[in-house]
């Protein structure tokens, strides 16, 4: 919970066009210097900054905002998950498409497990039922933490094989060779890796 009492309305507006923003910027693929200007250039932009200054008290106060509320949910809003996801201007591609691209037809997802921090949901194939798996996705910046989660839940008891998959765009394409090391380093920690392109 936001500790500003920032109008619910206005909140929605903002993020709504924060949101439309980043999806024409390509954001979740954007490279950290370029994603620095944008945040400095929205804190003094009238239609964010602006409109979010009397609610938040302080110039200063506006980016970490923008960083911890609306930006840390952009990834997750795109996919349908959160209060958030029905002012995405351009939704991602369901996973359920995701999961047919990295490892081929016959997959069914179950929605109902869906959880985030990754993002992550169990998996079975149409022609072995019994064998479920977890699939976890994020951009490719986010690899490690994908794999993180994956050893530190196995670690806890989590008996499911985990698929942990990279996702491009065709603006910022992943290199063979980060495929590469992506499925060197998978393999050493028994996962398997897979990559795919967002539309």
């Amino acid at each position: 919970m936001s500790k500003y009492a920032i109008p619910t309305d206005l909140e929605e507006e903002v993020v709504r066009l924060l949101y439309k923003r980043m999806a024409d910027l390509n954001w979740i693929y954007l490279p950290d210097a370029d994603r620095t200007r944008h945040y400095v250039a929205w804190t003094s932009d009238p239609a964010v900054g602006g409109r979010l200054l009397p609610f938040i008290g302080k110039t200063e106060n506006i980016r970490p905002w923008l960083k911890d509320r609306p930006m840390k949910e952009y990834v997750r809003a795109t996919y349908g998950v959160g209060k958030w996801a029905p002012l995405v201007a351009k939704p991602s591609t369901p996973v359920s498409e995701l999961v047919v691209r990295a490892l081929g037809p016959g997959w069914e997802v179950d929605l109902e497990t869906l959880a985030i921090k990754p993002l992550r949901v169990r998996i079975r194939h149409e022609d072995d039922e019994e064998t479920e798996q977890r699939f976890a996705w994020a951009p490719m910046r986010d690899f490690k933490h994908l794999a993180w989660a994956a050893i530190a839940a196995q670690a806890d008891g989590d008996a499911l094989p985990w698929v942990i998959c990279t996702v491009d765009s065709f603006v910022r394409k992943i290199t063979p060779e980060q495929k590469a090391t992506n499925q060197r380093i998978a393999h050493r920690l028994g996962l398997t890796s897979a990559h795919v392109t967002d539309d």
